[in-house]
């Protein structure tokens, strides 16, 4: 989009799917089918020398959104749980909506009134900054609060096209190009206050779950939301295998005896202590090969996951230490914990 063509965006909000408004004067514009009334059209084109085009709601949409992200102060003021989780991660956000511009699969690609494109979080991190993985894994983020809509497409021409870009990418990455995923199709939504709001409660469910980036995973996501929430975050038919359920069961055994032993263990004693067999270990088991595993790593992605699901298991409560709690378990120093509750002693 050209730079004036965004200036004359940023004057409008969008008020649905189908209508924007001016920002000064009020007056509301809509988008049908194909095309405005003849009448709005020429009032449009009088006002800011500008054609209305079919995607035209979608380029609003965007300028809106993007607005909304630098706005620190509205979201950690009205959705701070929201702003939490994000904060790191609004430079993902703003870049993955920029980058929709120009990544529309064609005028007619439309889901539930949303043009969805395509976007490849091995060509995103090739052309901005980081890396695959974390790039993969903070989309999934911002599909998980709502921010972004992870769609299927079955249409063949579509498929051709992506086709043709994984390979166009392969080759000025020096690889094979049958070794990448296809990449997946997204629409953005309207960041009005409805869909604000619900992605702050969703940020507070992950945070109340203790919310960590090393345990973010599907198998994360299916302790917390479901199978059937996370099935429509990452579109594949992996379940919680029986190698996370042994090693989950295995700090589960930890962290008891170690309570019973001494009042209080930390995630840390888990990492050093708790034994883990490897020959079970699944490839793609935490989203990295094999060969680059170890125990400490396995362990700490393992108790991210699963700590909250283990403390509303056994009534146990899980935080830093406080000078009541330095004095009942003798610490010399303060340090977070895991330990049972009063009612629970």
């Amino acid at each position: 989009m050209r730079s004036n063509e965004r200036e004359v965006y940023k004057q409008f909000i969008p008020i649905d799917k189908r209508t924007i408004q001016g920002k000064k004067d009020g007056v509301k514009y809509e988008w049908f089918s194909m095309e405005l009334s003849e009448e709005k059209s020429k009032e449009f084109m009088s006002q800011y020398n500008f054609t209305f085009e079919e995607t035209t709601p979608h380029y609003v949409k965007i300028e809106w959104n993007l607005e909304q992200l630098i706005n620190d102060e509205l979201l950690q003021g009205m959705y701070p749980f929201l702003y939490r989780v994000i904060k790191r991660r609004l430079h993902f956000l703003s870049t993955l909506i920029e980058e929709s511009r120009d990544k529309i699969v064609s005028p007619v690609a439309r889901i539930e009134g949303n043009y969805y494109f395509f976007a490849s979080a091995r060509y995103l991190a090739s052309q901005y900054f980081s890396t695959y993985n974390t790039w993969n894994r903070n989309i999934s983020i911002f599909c998980t609060l709502g921010l972004v809509n992870k769609v299927k497409t079955d249409n063949r021409m579509i498929e051709r096209r992506t086709t043709r870009e994984t390979k166009a990418l392969a080759k000025r990455l020096d690889i094979d190009h049958e070794k990448l995923s296809p990449p997946n199709f997204y629409t953005i939504p309207i960041y009005n206050d409805e869909l604000l709001t619900e992605a702050n409660h969703r940020a507070k469910v992950l945070l109340d779950n203790n919310f960590r980036t090393n345990g973010f995973s599907k198998n994360f996501l299916i302790r917390v939301f479901g199978q059937e929430f996370a099935d429509t975050i990452f579109h594949d038919e992996r379940q919680i295998s029986e190698y996370s359920q042994n090693v989950q069961s295995k700090i589960e055994e930890f962290i008891l005896k170690d309570i019973n032993r001494q009042g209080y263990t930390t995630k840390d004693r888990v990492l050093r202590y708790v034994h883990i067999d490897y020959s079970q270990l699944l490839p793609w088991e935490y989203g990295v090969t094999k060969e680059k595993q170890n125990k400490k790593a396995i362990l700490g992605r393992e108790f991210d996951r699963s700590i909250s699901e283990i403390k509303d298991k056994y009534n146990l409560e899980y935080k830093k230490a406080n000078k009541e709690l330095k004095e009942r378990f003798k610490l010399a120093k303060s340090k977070t914990i895991i330990y049972a509750k009063e009612n629970n002693l």
